[in-house]
């Protein structure tokens, strides 16, 4: 037999529950496999909400990173708690993930621009398009990330920057130089 008797009878299972300490009780909840066992895991929470027992679970620092720009700046402690100083790092913190964002969205185009070594109307055509997606991605994921209503506009800001630091660079001249150039032919009549 795999499993004592009173594992299969519920009423069974119940019982031999309340004759469990506190720290049995709570080591059964957390070892317990909730699908697999559903009927068995529902006799432990009840016997927990009947002891008024709330199980404490561990804080995990890197559990998952959520895009939620106010719980970060709330995690701040000190600065994050007064109004002032929590908008204040809201805004900054907006601006540099939109600048961010925008930036590492913008990497490929650059690195497209500087290996490619025949740049040709159309491409550099699809690569001003690739620019303009690159920035309402960074703009929409700070947006995603919380930045709402006026800080949309902040968000904006930094996206924009980001553009700007892109177009005073080398490869986005050789861009502008490849749409000055007219057609190779072929296409034309």
């Amino acid at each position: 037999m795999i499993a004592p008797r009173w594992w299969f009878d519920l009423q069974q299972y119940r019982e031999r529950l309340q004759q469990y300490s506190d720290e049995e009780l709570l080591d059964v909840y957390f070892h317990i496999h909730p699908v697999r066992y559903q009927s068995h895991y529902l006799c432990v929470l009840r016997e927990l909400r009947r002891r008024g027992i709330k199980p404490q679970i561990a804080h995990r620092p890197f559990a998952g990173v959520r895009w939620d720009l106010p719980q970060w700046v709330s995690a701040l402690g000190w600065l994050g708690r007064p109004r002032w100083g929590s908008r204040v790092a809201f805004g900054l913190l907006t601006l540099a993930l939109a600048f961010l964002l925008t930036g590492l969205a913008l990497v490929p185009i650059w690195l497209t621009l500087k290996l490619i070594r025949y740049l040709d109307p159309f491409t550099a055509f699809m690569l001003l398009m690739g620019m303009v997606w690159a920035w309402g991605l960074g703009v929409g994921l700070t947006w995603k990330a919380g930045a709402r209503g006026g800080w949309v506009l902040l968000a904006t800001l930094g996206g924009s920057a980001s553009l700007w630091v892109f177009l005073h660079t080398q490869a986005f001249a050789r861009l502008v130089e490849a749409l000055r150039q007219p057609p190779a032919g072929g296409w034309g009549f």
